[in-house]
């Protein structure tokens, strides 16, 4: 009896329907709203789901399993999270799976949009997560967080840009050379009233760092902090921000894994502008899903918190 039992309970991991017959989900309005979410970061923790959508938790956690298995099979829960030594207890991680995708382009819902292909897991996560962080705290202090749909259809965006096959991408000429550089995410701003009237911040997205790549090198022909310090500087010197894009702005979050490889970062950047600093260069710290810390609760902090800067008082998305 004990081992019939235990054949039939389902890993967290299947796909297989938990229940016989099996459980065909009737899609709701709530679950329209999941998909939503996801289309707009690829990949979330449950309780990042639950933030946007609320509702009771624990029918959150139950509706979610069932939008994941067989027959239904909207959600994706991506194997790569697995990799954490902690995945069997930490909250699950989903993603919109391609019949989610269809069902919300035939509820009119907006459409998953990917400025390129994830380059690895536990890099996309956490540029999904810092930038769901912004959002979520732009909901809660009454900021409107502007999307980069909003920025495609401004009338500041220059018409050259708009047709170009990769708008978020700036060209920025450099020492002889013409290169270019994306920031992970997509282009966003952010607009607040207070009493001094409105208020505009413009990114051109998030440089989300996973201590992957060298913090310190020359080579150009590689990605480093070194280089995207370089070619940052150099498109504000250049006005290339309000060329491109029309921003009269910009800012450029730099967000690693933890306080030694950012005190890294930061004296890289006093070394390069020779004690200057730069007051449009941001840094803050997030743990990447494969850290042993406890994963961040979804919050506003990454809209709500100070950013620190080298050169210049820490700055306040809320307040600067």
């Amino acid at each position: 009896m004990g081992a019939g039992t235990a054949s039939n309970r389902n890993s967290r991991w299947t796909r297989n329907a938990t229940h016989a017959p099996r459980k065909t989900a009737c899609v709701s309005a709530h679950d329209i709203a999941i998909f939503s979410v996801l289309a707009r970061y690829r990949y979330l923790p449950a309780d990042y789901v639950h933030a946007f959508v609320g509702g009771n938790f624990k029918h959150l956690i139950h509706r979610l399993n069932v939008l994941s298995r067989e027959p239904n099979l909207f959600l994706n829960r991506p194997p790569q999270q697995r990799a954490n030594a902690d995945a069997n207890r930490r909250r699950l991680i989903y993603e919109l799976d391609q019949r989610g995708i269809h069902l919300l382009q035939q509820h009119g819902g907006e459409s998953a949009q990917r400025t390129r292909p994830p380059a690895n897991f536990a890099h996309e996560l956490m540029v999904c997560q810092i930038l769901a962080s912004l959002d979520l705290g732009a909901r809660e202090r009454d900021v409107r967080l502007i999307t980069w749909n909003e920025i495609l259809a401004s009338e500041s965006l220059p018409e050259l840009t708009r047709s170009s096959p990769k708008p978020f991408s700036i060209p920025v000429r450099f020492d002889g050379a013409t290169m270019s550089i994306a920031a992970d995410g997509q282009p966003f701003g952010i607009a607040r009233r207070d009493n001094h009237g409105s208020a505009y911040f413009f990114c051109p997205g998030i440089e989300a760092d996973c201590a992957t790549e060298p913090i310190d090198t020359a080579d150009f022909e590689r990605s480093s902090i070194f280089k995207k310090f370089t070619l940052y500087l150099a498109i504000v010197e250049q006005g290339l921000h309000r060329a491109h894009f029309g921003f009269p702005n910009f800012y450029v979050p730099f967000v690693t894994t933890n306080a030694v490889r950012l005190a890294s970062m930061m004296r890289l950047l006093e070394r390069i502008t020779r004690g200057a600093g730069s007051k449009f260069i941001l840094f803050k710290t997030f743990p990447t899903f494969t850290s042993f810390e406890k994963p961040p609760q979804p919050s506003g902090s990454m809209l709500a918190v100070d950013w620190q800067r080298v050169g210049y008082p820490p700055f306040n998305f809320l307040s600067s």
